[in-house]
């Protein structure tokens, strides 16, 4: 009897192409450990737990038959092939995102989520309580509110609108001035009150500023050279904390003069000899930014507009 041919073994289970072993997904890993320099800084980006990431990164060697990263008791370090991948991995999140973009564009109703980043103060005392309003124009919108002093990278889709104090200069973005105006010497109503008149020297109040890491502002700069600092009873680099502490009658805290109208607070009166003689406040201008690919998306023009119209109504 003819013996049995034995079946080829070494091309039972063929190997994977490159195409099924390397996915968008991996590369995402390989771009945010580059980006972040670290396991826990690239979870951050990516939003989840750093063993999430670990094992993503270690089934992605192991897939590739390729060691992409060094890791040690001090950190993490790309080696030379993924400083190779590091610019194709941001091409492909380019083409990701503007594949995105032509996607979204088909919306024909605002709808779905618009992600805003604003400074705290921005947050939580302009945006937060206009909402009530948006949502009564446009109820299926949710909005995701960043409230952080970094910058979200809108290039890359961290966020769809941003609120600004400086206008970018790079990147393709789109950018309205929301407001332009000096800083003003508020305080709460009663304080101002029982202060009987108009002031006549800056040592009258007692004064709330920013904490030692933000002594760089400009309107702390303002304080530091123009108050007594034993007449500063709160230093914090809160501007919710410096808010607060107003409202209760605490002292003046120095705010663009758009911002005091979303506190709550009221303008110090100045006496005229004590203000001819004080230096200038700063001034400082608010800016809405969005991308351009996204800024005809009917639930991102739906929100710029509303933005747009909300500090209209505090405008001068």
């Amino acid at each position: 009897m003819p013996k049995k041919a034995k079946p080829d073994r070494k091309n039972a289970n063929p190997p994977e192409p490159p195409s099924e072993r390397l996915r968008w997904d991996d590369l995402q890993v390989v771009l945010a450990i580059g980006r972040a320099g670290s396991l826990v800084g690239a979870a951050e980006r990516l939003g989840v737990n750093t063993s999430t990431v670990a094992r993503r990164l270690d089934a992605l060697e192991q897939a590739l038959g390729v060691h992409l990263f060094d890791r040690s008791p001090t950190g993490i370090a790309p080696t030379e092939l993924a400083e190779a991948l590091l610019p194709v991995a941001e091409t492909m999140e380019r083409t990701v995102t503007e594949a995105l973009h032509l996607v979204e564009g088909r919306e024909t109703e605002p709808e779905g989520t618009v992600r805003i980043t604003a400074p705290p103060g921005l947050a939580n005392w302009f945006i937060a309580p206009a909402l009530i309003r948006l949502r009564a124009r446009h109820p299926k919108l949710t909005i995701e509110l960043d409230a952080s002093i970094g910058y979200a990278d809108l290039t890359r889709r961290e966020a769809d609108l941003a609120l600004r104090i400086a206008r970018p200069r790079s990147g393709d973005l789109l950018a309205v001035r929301l407001t332009e105006a000096p800083s003003v010497i508020v305080a709460a109503p009663a304080l101002i009150e029982r202060l009987g008149g108009r002031v006549d020297r800056l040592d009258a109040l007692d004064w709330i500023t920013w904490g030692a890491d933000l002594t760089s502002f400009p309107d702390a700069r303002w304080i530091a050279a123009n108050v007594d600092a034993a007449r500063i009873v709160l230093r914090t680099s809160s501007m919710d904390a410096q808010i607060q502490a107003a409202q209760s009658g605490l002292g003046a805290i120095l705010v663009p003069r758009p911002f005091a109208r979303w506190i709550g607070l009221a303008e110090v009166p100045l006496a005229r000899s004590l203000d001819k003689r004080l230096p200038a406040t700063p001034s400082g201008a608010l800016w809405l930014v969005g991308h351009r690919a996204l800024r005809d998306v009917p639930r991102v023009r739906a929100v710029w507009d509303f933005i747009v119209r909300e500090a209209e109504t505090f405008a001068d």
